[in-house]
Parts: C-alpha cells; sequence; structure tokens
C-alpha cells in the first residue's frame, strides 16, 4: 500500500470511477475489544468525489491510489 498524503487522488475500490482528491486524513479508534489487548486505530481518508461532488468519508483498506 502506498502511503496516502493531502492532495492525493483517490478511488474507492468497490466503486471505481468514484474518484477525488484526498481533503484529510484521520485515525479513529476501534471500539471493539480483544483478550490481548486494545487495537490500534484505524485509518480514514476524506476525499472530495469527481463524480457526485459530495465529500466521501471511507477506511484506509476501502481507497486505492490513483495514477
Amino acid at each position: 500500500m502506498k502511503h496516502l498524503r493531502v492532495g492525493d487522488k483517490v478511488c474507492m475500490v468497490n466503486h471505481m470511477s468514484n474518484k477525488g482528491k484526498i481533503t484529510e486524513i484521520y485515525y479513529k479508534t476501534v471500539t471493539h475489544g480483544s483478550s490481548n489487548g486494545s487495537f490500534s486505530k484505524m485509518m480514514w481518508i476524506k476525499f472530495v468525489s469527481i463524480l457526485t461532488g459530495t465529500v466521501i468519508e471511507a477506511k484506509r483498506q476501502d481507497v486505492m491510489f490513483v495514477d
């Protein structure tokens, strides 16, 4: 996986025509627990969709880098 930065072009993995530029990258805490300890924070990305013009909020694992 490529390290993403604000301003990079991305698309959704399950809807590849939904592309846009990243506006914000942040981490959310994971509320699920484990007997071995807590989980690490999960990376989330906000980007403005060229397809609809709306702000999309997605997990990093659901977003792919576009050249």
